[in-house]
């Protein structure tokens, strides 16, 4: 791991040991450009960049960065234990029930501070090797909430599994709706064999289809309510029981009691008064809590099995990236004046990164983090063109085309693109087949004299989407990781430097350097969730000749 105090120690010894570079160019600046570095010349950039993520792009909108995380709902496609409390309550006749635990809210911050050592070495005038490599710290902050006062909530945690007299209670209340659909079918049994037995013989023989459904339901009924609720089981452990069941006072809750006063009033009327004063089991009787809900992130059985939502730190060396340029074409000729040219002129240059995937991606039992570089290898292609107009001006237009190995990953799969209320039985080892991307760049220069210029950049980039395959045992489908994984993205940014290249060829210095400050931030995407990223970079670049003249 190399660590940012020994960066700064080796670009001391080089900038002290090194020989000095014999010719220099006018500014150049921090911006992409076509330069290529002059035969026996070393240009070492020590580059420090603070990152902030300020809120994120969802398809074009601007929202905060912890949206995901924040919805009205906590419901059935954030946590599969409330659809089976759904479907529950489908098979006693409530449809589109929709349980939730009510509202979150996630209030999140993410900074990135990277630290670049790059050499950029030229072979020849027209070839360059170059070598960067970043060292990440990821950091992020982080606090959930849950709005148990917001109304929204229809559902709450199991008292049963807290309460050490639930499930004895439970047992009742339950066992006096299966006793009354035993007593009403015992009752139609007596009147089939004597219609005289009970008063209400005559009712219970002229309604006997209806009887036999109100058995049926009673009974159903009461499945039901064990399988939600939970109760005492027979060996005196517990049996059933979702870990969510409705809050008390909630519609669902109420719809409950309205079923059961039909059947009281329907047992009554039969003359079965087995739940004349029964009720329900005891359900949820406060929403979710900010500790209930930060428990339930960490829970692997009832929850999502995942890390505090609170804080992540991470640090590594990132991905490093290996390249070579090539000068296809420059109308100066390899000028030194290129720059402060008073005609029209352009250059070309070509340029192959490979990329060493280093660092770590997020990972997926860490809803926060921020990964310290993509892990997996990558290989880029780029074309950049100067166009110098005169002594003040010239531009910088690159075209390029990017696409990783196929890899490896372990991923939470969700059913839907856009949830990331994601639990961990999700979680799988995804093989991915990166999409690839495609950029462009434009960057303008002022050069105001031998010393300082002004410069901004326009950035485009495209990311197809990438195929995921899953293991053929899962059950799991890709469709949302695919989905989910093409984005688009604009950014603007601007540069000032500071550069010694003209006063050194004219001897006026004894170190050719060049400082600068960029800043660049995100200002528009339409595709994909992508972050509006803020970022200040101060970079400088030490030129030295190693040998030629």
């Amino acid at each position: 791991m190399i660590r940012p105090s020994r960066l700064l120690l080796l670009i001391a010894l080089v900038v002290t040991l090194a020989p000095a570079m014999a010719t220099a160019q006018r500014v150049i600046g921090p911006n992409t450009d076509a330069v290529t570095i002059p035969r026996g010349v070393l240009r070492t950039t020590l580059a420090v960049d603070n990152v902030i993520h300020r809120g994120r792009w969802n398809d074009g909108r601007a929202e905060d960065l912890g949206a995901g995380f924040t919805i009205g709902g906590l419901a059935a496609p954030h946590l599969s234990w409330l659809s089976t409390l759904d479907s529950e309550f489908g098979g006693i006749g409530v449809s589109g029930l929709n349980a939730t635990l009510g509202e979150t809210s996630l209030d999140l911050r993410q900074r990135l501070a990277v630290t670049r050592l790059g050499m950029e070495f030229g072979l020849t005038d027209w070839l360059t090797v170059s070598v960067d490599a970043p060292f990440v710290r990821a950091r992020a902050e982080a606090q959930l909430r849950a709005r148990g006062d917001s109304g929204l909530a229809t559902a709450g945690l199991n008292p049963l599994f807290v309460g050490s007299s639930v499930p004895a209670s439970n047992r009742s209340t339950i066992d006096a709706y299966a006793g009354a659909a035993n007593s009403l079918a015992a009752r139609r049994d007596d009147c089939l064999s004597n219609p005289a037995a009970h008063t209400e013989c005559a009712d219970i023989l002229a309604e006997g289809a209806q009887v036999n459904a109100l058995i049926a339901l009673t009974q159903q009924f009461a499945t039901a309510l064990t399988n939600i609720y939970g109760a005492q089981g027979a060996g005196g452990g517990t049996t059933g029981g979702l870990p969510f069941v409705p809050l008390a006072g909630s519609p669902a809750e109420q719809f409950l009691r309205g079923r059961v006063d039909s059947l009281r009033t329907a047992f009554t009327r039969y003359g079965v008064g087995d739940i004349s004063t029964t009720g329900l089991p005891l359900g949820a009787q406060t929403p979710l809590s900010a500790e209930q809900l930060a428990a339930l992130v960490s829970d692997p059985v009832n929850g999502y099995g995942a890390r505090p939502m609170t804080r992540s730190n991470r640090q590594d060396l990132g991905d490093v990236d290996v390249g070579v340029r090539f000068r296809l074409f420059d109308s100066f000729r390899g000028d030194s004046a290129r720059f402060a040219a008073s005609r029209l002129g352009i250059r070309q240059t070509v340029g192959l990164t490979y990329r060493l995937g280093g660092g770590m991606p997020d990972l997926p039992d860490n809803f926060i983090d921020l990964g310290t570089g993509s892990g997996h290898d990558a290989l880029a292609v780029r074309s950049f063109t100067d166009v110098i107009v005169n002594q003040r001006f010239w531009t910088t237009v690159m075209v390029g085309w990017a696409r990783g190995m196929t890899h490896e990953r372990d991923l939470r799969v969700p059913d839907f693109a856009g949830i990331e209320w994601l639990e961990a039985w999700r979680q799988t080892t995804v093989q991915i087949e990166p999409g690839s991307v495609i950029e462009a760049r434009i960057s303008p220069r002022f050069v105001l004299n031998d010393y300082f210029a002004f410069g901004s950049e326009w950035r485009w980039r495209s990311k197809a989407e990438d195929r995921h395959l899953l293991p053929s045992t899962s059950l799991l489908s890709p469709s949302a990781l695919n989905t989910q994984s093409a984005w688009n993205e604009h950014r603007f940014g601007w540069t000032v430097s500071y550069s010694t290249l003209e006063a050194k060829s004219r001897g006026k210095s004894k170190r050719a350097i060049e400082i600068g400050y960029t800043h660049e931030q995100s200002v528009g995407s339409s595709v994909g969730i992508v972050p509006r990223r803020w970022e200040d970079r101060v970079q400088i670049r030490v030129y030295s000749r190693l040998f030629g003249r």
